[in-house]
């Protein structure tokens, strides 16, 4: 079974994650032994982490730029989490605009729920708005 990467919230730990793992919420960091927050296998993640995780990704990277205040995001989220149980062939991160206000500026993010897939550390594809499953997965 594939795996992910997630951030130990407590100790900073980058983790690499067995899907299996990450689907039942028993994933914990391997340094500290904290339970790592995810959501499916959706990790959120901060400025700093985004970068980590993009330069250490053995695949594309999906990342979902939302925030609270926004309808859209709240209806996206859950199929965001949807697609990252239904597939083995990324990983899938979730970071806050309002939380993270620089990195949004800086990948130019004008609109929100906006995916964009990494690979290699650069963007391949971008999309604002609410896709359905099927969709968000033949972005990458």
């Amino acid at each position: 079974m594939g795996s992910t990467l997630s951030v130990c919230k407590k100790c900073g730990t980058l983790n690499k994650v067995t899907l299996e793992k990450a689907k039942s919420q028993d994933a914990v960091c391997g340094k500290c032994g904290s339970s790592l927050e995810m959501h499916g296998a959706v990790t959120e993640v901060n400025d700093r982490d985004f970068w980590r995780i993009l330069s250490k990704a053995d695949k594309p990277v999906v990342v979902d730029f939302w925030a609270s205040w926004c309808g859209p995001c709240k209806v996206y989220g859950p199929i965001f989490q949807e697609a990252s149980l239904k597939t083995d062939k990324a990983i899938f991160l979730k970071v806050s605009t309002e939380s993270n206000q620089q990195l949004a500026q800086k990948l130019g993010i004008q609109g929100i729920p906006a995916t964009i897939v990494f690979d290699k550390g650069k963007e391949i594809r971008r999309q604002a708005g609410v896709l359905p499953v099927e969709a968000l997965i033949s972005m990458f």
